[in-house]
């Protein structure tokens, strides 16, 4: 796809590598795309699906020209353009333009996705999503959710349909657990543009390989681990289980051997 040359040279291998990674997949293509805090981001987006779902409560209006705009720098032609509701409030806004001879369709909604799953459900989320995209997690205002709680992150890795993909930057699965653990395996990793201070972080693109019921409990795990390793870095086997035990005690037997060995190794380091 000619967009991929218009991508920064530094990214553009591993997001080669990402469509790559994609084409092969045998999920539903005509699942959606669900791209969190995704700005007027298109230019990345195009290059995962054609059913892009855009969610982010920031500046809608000036969101939406942004969205535009970059339609048209890649090269795009809007077709068709509807407004349903207001923005804010549960409407959305759906753009429909053609990008090397495709049809692409974006339905931007200005919503917190934190909240998608519990008291936001879009309908074009209702059978789940082919790939899931976060880049820059941290909200941009007060009233918005944060998409590296695990509560929100279990919700919207719980949705991905098997076989898709998890593509994020600053919002990993896990960073002492295994992300198998959590039905995951990393496929790539490399350069990925984003509005950040955080300039040397890495994308990483993760494929959904089974579904894991107990995903939330394992991120709230992993959480507790990444609180505990932050204020010290000798941390006692014993400690690290206290804080846990909540979590811990409601796994099945074969995922509290795997929690041990990774609070064992991390007591260790």
């Amino acid at each position: 796809m000619n967009v991929i040359a218009r991508l920064s040279p530094e990214e553009r291998e591993f997001m080669t590598k990402v469509c790559e990674e994609i084409e092969k997949s045998r999920v539903d293509k005509v699942l959606p795309v669900l791209y969190a805090g995704s700005g007027g981001d298109v230019e990345h987006a195009v290059l995962l699906g054609n059913n892009l779902v855009f969610v982010d409560p920031h500046l809608p209006e000036e969101t939406l020209l942004e969205i535009k705009r970059r339609i048209e720098m890649i090269d795009g032609k809007i077709v068709e353009e509807e407004r349903k509701g207001e923005l804010g409030k549960g409407g959305k806004h759906v753009v429909k333009f053609l990008l090397d001879g495709e049809e692409i369709k974006l339905t931007y909604y200005a919503e917190d996705a934190t909240k998608i799953g519990r008291e936001f459900k879009p309908e074009e989320l209702e059978r789940g999503y082919f790939v899931y995209f976060v880049k820059v997690p941290l909200p941009k205002e007060e009233k918005v959710g944060s998409l590296t709680s695990p509560e929100s992150l279990g919700t919207l890795l719980k949705h991905i349909a098997v076989g898709g993909f998890y593509l994020e930057r600053e919002c990993p699965i896990s960073r002492y657990l295994d992300p198998r653990m959590l039905g995951f395996e990393k496929v790539a990793s490399g350069p990925i543009s984003a509005l950040s201070i955080n300039y040397g972080e890495m994308g990483n693109l993760y494929r959904k390989i089974k579904e894991v019921e107990e995903i939330a409990l394992l991120l709230k795990i992993d959480h507790e681990l990444y609180k505990l390793r932050n204020k010290s870095k000798t941390v006692e086997f014993s400690e690290i289980m206290e804080a846990i035990y909540k979590y811990y005690n409601q796994l099945p037997d074969h995922l509290k051997q795997e929690v041990e060995k990774a609070v064992r190794r991390l007591s260790k380091e």
